[in-house]
């Protein structure tokens, strides 16, 4: 098992409205799973989607490196 970042993707008033600058591909969850689709199953349960909003999900270890990486450049 490993913890994986998981994305919701798309724009909703309801849950990521853009007019308050919340981004399109927007961090919902930090779930521990054996691979990204278990871990958007998992997820799906915990988070809400509206109609055309769906799921993807990276390992922890790779987003926490970027924004480690990014942190440094700032």
């Amino acid at each position: 098992m490993q913890e994986y970042v998981v994305y919701r993707h798309g724009w909703n008033e309801a849950n990521q409205d853009p007019r308050h600058g919340l981004p399109e591909k927007m961090a919902v969850a930090r779930i521990e799973a054996s691979s990204p689709e278990e871990a958007c199953r998992l997820a799906s349960r915990q988070v809400t989607l509206m109609a055309g909003q769906t799921l993807s999900a990276e390992p922890a270890v790779d987003v926490d490196a970027r924004e480690e990486l990014l942190n440094r450049k700032a």
